[in-house]
């Protein structure tokens, strides 16, 4: 299960630093692990018409500010990482976003892929989108993230192993454990190095560590200079070839 952190009163939603765009739209896919375009279909939506069918539009399920540069705030990577979890689930996101707005409406949050609340009572309240829905596909949908074990509704493991990687404060998503890294932990925080990759055991970012290893630097030298573990650093060999 996730961890959760004391923080301070008020809530991360008020704090500049978790709502103020801190990635462009490829970093945010990139970090993620997911195609640039998937994340970008999540951040702004899309229209697609089919011959002899009414215009079917998508909308944004990614909260985005602004329109250059910089767009992506922490909670939208946060909400971005949870359809990524969807995803791997294996259920068509089409069928996915009428229960991402029932899930919202329930809970009563803007941005309820990224509250703690999806954790400990999402599965619930999908079931109960499931048994509200005459739509098959969607009902379909909700059984591909949602199992039913000791008389309990809870996330297939597939999701679970994601919510498992996060960290919240406050009833929000704080810190992400990044999938991309899978000898190593490193993780994304708005509070800390400014929400980029980071190597959990010291702090230290691994644009630092990685720059360092591109201009030939042996991998000894750089995990003594930064106090990382050997197997640390050369865990990062592959990213900066």
């Amino acid at each position: 299960m996730a961890t959760s952190t004391a923080g301070p009163a008020g809530g991360l939603m008020s704090d500049f630093r978790y709502v103020t765009p801190l990635y462009t739209k490829r970093q945010a896919a990139d970090l993620i692990d997911v195609p640039r375009q998937t994340f970008r279909n999540w951040a702004v939506g899309y229209a697609y018409k089919r011959l002899n069918e009414p215009l079917v539009v998508a909308e944004a399920l990614v909260t985005t500010a602004g329109a250059q540069g910089p767009t992506v705030p922490f909670v939208g990577l946060a909400e971005g990482y949870m359809l990524v979890a969807f995803r791997h689930a294996n259920v068509p996101m089409q069928r996915i976003r009428p229960a991402i707005r029932w899930l919202e409406e329930n809970i009563g949050l803007d941005q309820a892929l990224a509250s703690e609340r999806l954790m400990t009572d999402g599965a619930e309240v999908r079931w109960d989108f499931k048994e509200h829905t005459d739509n098959p596909a969607e009902r379909n949908a909700v059984d591909g993230l949602v199992v039913i074990r000791s008389g309990q509704q809870v996330f297939r493991p597939v999701v679970r192993d994601y919510l498992r990687r996060v960290t919240y404060q406050d009833g929000w998503m704080r810190i992400i454990q990044l999938p991309g890294y899978p000898d190593v932990k490193v993780t994304v925080d708005p509070w800390i190095n400014g929400g980029q990759p980071t190597l959990a055991s010291r702090g230290v970012r691994v644009a630092d560590v990685l720059s360092r290893l591109q201009a030939g630097e042996d991998s000894r030298v750089v995990a003594e200079d930064y106090d990382l573990l050997l197997n640390e650093v050369e865990a990062l060999l592959p990213q900066a070839a």
